[in-house]
């Protein structure tokens, strides 16, 4: 019995036995190792394509976020200094018109106080003695000059009674303005004979001498050459004397 037995183990129908090989542990970690590299590259891979794919990553854009900032602040730092300089030129510029036109006003006002120093530097030296044997009515001096307007004419004239009058004469100025106009000579007689008006500024009433001072208007175009100033009274000439202009 114990031979049967021991022949049906040996015997090829005994049950059949499984055989498995197992791997040593450092194989197992290096297969492990390898498929997580693998995993982790094809991750990379795919994310490193869809970055392609979908556009640029978020440090790219930040990278050109800040280089487009530092650009505009170079920009508005550039702005404020020409604004700063074209400031300081407006200033600079308002600066010196004033003092242009101040220069200008003041030089206005100079050579106006220089005309009426000449004018009564004239006027003084007109009260002069004349001489001893001079006597009657003397026209001292005249002057004539455009005034603002160029048809505006102002004139200043010194009328003195020489030697030593004992009574106050009585007259009137009587001018003829002889003028140039479209080529030919023309004259304007001041006072207007026609306007009775226009007498009272040239009438005279003095001891000693009288200063006549007044304004004409000359036809449009025209251009004063002479003026005869006469000194009448009583429909006499008693002074009378040309001027050139």
């Amino acid at each position: 019995m114990k031979w049967k037995l021991l022949l049906r183990k040996l015997s090829i129908s005994s049950p059949e036995v499984s055989v498995r090989s197992r791997l040593p542990v450092p194989i197992r970690r290096l297969l492990v190792f390898l498929t997580l590299a693998l995993a982790a590259a094809v991750g990379v891979a795919i994310y490193e394509y869809g970055r392609g794919f979908g556009g640029p990553d978020r440090r790219a854009l930040a990278a050109e976020i800040d280089r487009l900032e530092s650009k505009l602040r170079e920009a508005e730092a550039e702005r404020s200094r020409l604004t700063a300089n074209v400031t300081a030129l407006e200033a600079q510029m308002k600066v010196e018109r004033s003092a242009q036109e101040q220069l200008a006003k003041r030089a206005g006002e100079l050579e106006t106080e220089a005309n009426r120093l000449r004018e009564d530097l004239a006027f003084f030296e007109s009260l002069l003695p004349t001489k001893a044997s001079a006597s009657g009515i003397q026209i001292r001096s005249f002057r004539m000059q455009a005034d603002g307007a160029p048809e505006a004419m102002r004139y200043r004239l010194l009328v003195q009674q020489a030697g030593k009058p004992e009574r106050d004469f009585v007259g009137v100025v009587q001018m003829q303005v002889n003028y140039v106009r479209d080529g030919r000579n023309q004259s304007l007689q001041v006072p207007d004979p026609a306007v009775a008006e226009s007498r009272r500024a040239l009438e005279l009433s003095f001891r000693h001498y009288q200063r006549v001072e007044g304004t004409i208007t000359l036809p449009e175009g025209a251009a004063a050459r002479s003026v005869v100033v006469r000194i009448m009274a009583a429909g006499q000439t008693l002074a009378q004397q040309t001027f050139q202009l």
